[in-house]
């Protein structure tokens, strides 16, 4: 898909108004789908996925099937947000405390015809999760923007996509988005995001995911360059629908 043709599935999704969980992995969410088969049945069979940076674009080009365009979250969320209809009740969960409150307050200036109804943050415990839940049921959000970082945010929408009380509730795994929404992260520069650079300047932020990325790139090409050798990527996938 291009970035026209995703928004228009996410639309369909909203305005069907069932229960959905959608993720936009990235080259270090594909390095965790080698390493935990759980994780990549959870993508391949309860989640709507979107190809999200240069790794997989790299790799879907390898394949001789080149993506048309990248559908990062971080473009086709706001995108999604800006055409979803007047009153549309919204939802955000993670990071630390108060992060997820002051995403929502930048979200609510942003989205005026949008309601964003709560925020919550994302270290959640058994206890917390549930008390969580019981406030979902009650107010009953269509989109739930859920930023715990993966597997855990996409662990968290599965627990949840068959919950009656939260039925045609739409959860997007934005992952560092609300960072971003909340002032702690800044947006790389156009010609950083165009030279597909824009995971360098997120390390430069947060050195923390160093590591993430030094080990994490060489294990993602490796691992498309031994699949390619291996023939598996022509093996089934028990992609759901």
């Amino acid at each position: 898909m291009d970035q026209d043709e995703a928004l228009s599935a996410l639309m369909d999704m909203f305005a069907k108004k069932k229960t959905a969980g959608v993720c936009f992995p990235d080259m270090s969410t594909m390095v965790l789908t080698m390493k935990d088969g759980g994780f990549k049945r959870l993508l391949q069979k309860r989640m709507r996925v979107f190809n999200d940076g240069a790794g997989l674009a790299w790799a879907a080009r390898r394949r001789g099937r080149p993506f048309p365009a990248n559908l990062n979250g971080t473009d086709l969320c706001p995108r999604f947000l800006a055409a979803l209809p007047k009153g549309t009740s919204v939802y955000l969960i993670g990071g630390q405390e108060g992060l997820a409150r002051r995403a929502r307050d930048t979200l609510q200036g942003r989205f005026g015809h949008l309601d964003f109804v709560g925020a919550h943050h994302g270290y959640l415990d058994d206890r917390e999760e549930a008390l969580v839940l019981d406030e979902l049921r009650g107010i009953k959000p269509r989109v739930v923007l859920v930023g715990m970082g993966n597997p855990i945010q996409v662990e968290f929408i599965d627990r949840h996509l068959d919950d009656p009380g939260l039925e045609g509730t739409m959860f997007l795994a934005v992952g560092g988005l609300l960072n971003y929404w909340a002032g702690d992260l800044r947006r790389a520069p156009a010609w950083i995001r165009k030279s597909r650079l824009e995971w360098l300047y997120i390390v430069m932020q947060q050195p923390a995911k160093t590591r993430r990325y030094l080990f994490g790139i060489p294990r993602f090409l490796l691992g498309c360059l031994r699949a390619d050798q291996r023939a598996e990527h022509d093996l089934p996938s028990g992609r759901g629908p």
